[in-house]
């Protein structure tokens, strides 16, 4: 079975090789130069003369100076700083408490109590009725007799970003 091999004319594909290719360079000369006008005179051609009214173009012959009061406010104050026991023992007949958290969900207030515990502060929780007839779930811990021992809790409370509010309660003398 023979075939034949004849060389065969040059199709359209082929055509289109040979010619060659055009360059990039006159159409990049033209972006340019089109992109030096535009950055020239375009802002020429957008910009708005914008006239200012008349009370606004003069310029104001009196102006008010801010008046800062704070810094005088306190000058010749006297600010009393209540003497703190010698034996770093809190006030008597009283009992003394850290509020960490009052929720309103008892499941809430029982995740906060485990949490303080593993904190190794001895927390509780303490049911309150509010005026508006809502049950509040209050978290606690203490009591505390020493002001050394609540400062101690207020701190570890700070250092795992918990705060705290100092509850007094008067203890009833019999």
């Amino acid at each position: 079975m023979a075939q034949k091999y004849a060389k065969k004319s040059p199709s359209r594909s082929s055509q289109r090789q040979a010619t060659k290719p055009r360059s990039p360079v006159p159409a990049f000369l033209a972006g340019l130069v089109v992109g030096i006008f535009g950055t020239h005179f375009l802002p020429i051609l957008l910009e708005k003369k914008v006239s200012l009214p008349e009370d606004l173009s003069q310029p104001s012959s009196t102006i008010d100076s801010p008046d800062f009061q704070f810094p005088n406010m306190l000058r010749g104050t006297e600010i009393k700083v209540p003497d703190t026991p010698s034996d770093n023992r809190l006030t008597p007949n009283s009992l003394y408490l850290l509020q960490v958290g009052s929720f309103k969900n008892p499941d809430d207030a029982e995740a906060r109590r485990v949490q303080l515990i593993l904190l190794n502060l001895d927390a509780s929780v303490e049911t309150f009725e509010a005026a508006s007839g809502d049950t509040w779930y209050r978290v606690l811990i203490g009591p505390f007799e020493k002001n050394s021992d609540t400062m101690a809790a207020r701190a570890k409370l700070s250092q795992n970003n918990l705060d705290s509010l100092l509850l007094k309660r008067e203890i009833a003398s019999e």
